[in-house]
């Protein structure tokens, strides 16, 4: 089975709103609607849940209202609803991948997990399934998607971290096991991969393409 996990659960300080992240309102739509939208066109993905946070409260009520999302810890058969809320700790970005991975483990250690972060809008369908069929040709357990750095560097766009002139995008595939994995970086020239919804003014930006 493949599940498409979007990770929702940061506090999104960066952003400097008093909107949870997730649902930041872009052109009158929250972006998670269109992180959701893209995964839902994916040919390949068979499941999708949303990865919330007691930092997210107000998303998780939205994904609850709008989706009708039940929470994946008292029904995880998959069988009523394609889309699902989790509840994470929100002790961190790796605290919070471990206790998935544990969770999904204990169900199946041969599930294929997507995660991408909430904050990308752009990443459509095709960019989905074109890394994933990236994935399924790999022989390792585990893949990073990365960016030239340059593709920031042409849209004026900030990035923290950069190795050997790459950016991570914040879409990574794990096989559902909490252990160290062995990794494949796919490099990808794509502007789509690069804006990620971190501040006002890239959310600005990001509108246009929209």
């Amino acid at each position: 089975m493949i599940i498409a996990i979007i990770m929702a659960g940061g506090k999104g300080e960066r952003l400097k709103t008093n909107c949870e992240k997730p649902i930041y309102p872009i052109k009158g739509k929250p972006l998670i609607d269109y992180v959701i939208s893209n995964i839902n066109q994916s040919k390949i993905i068979d499941n999708v849940v949303v990865a919330v946070s007691p930092h997210t409260s107000n998303t998780k009520d939205y994904l609850i209202k709008e989706y009708s999302m039940k929470k994946l810890q008292e029904d995880s058969s998959f069988k009523d609803s394609k889309f699902f809320y989790f509840e994470t700790p929100g002790n961190g970005y790796v605290e919070d991948l471990s206790f998935i991975l544990s969770f999904f483990e204990n169900d199946s250690p041969n599930h294929t997990l997507f995660f991408i972060n909430s904050d990308l809008p752009l990443v459509n369908s095709q960019i989905i399934d074109y890394v994933l069929d990236s994935y399924n040709k790999s022989s390792k357990p585990a893949l990073s998607v990365s960016v030239p750095s340059d593709i920031f560097d042409e849209y004026g766009l900030d990035y923290s971290f950069e190795f050997n002139g790459n950016v991570p995008s914040g879409i990574n595939i794990l096989v559902s096991q909490d252990v160290i994995q062995e990794e494949e970086e796919l490099i990808i020239r794509c502007m789509e991969l690069a804006f990620n919804v971190n501040t006002v003014p890239t959310a600005i930006s990001i509108s246009k393409f929209l």
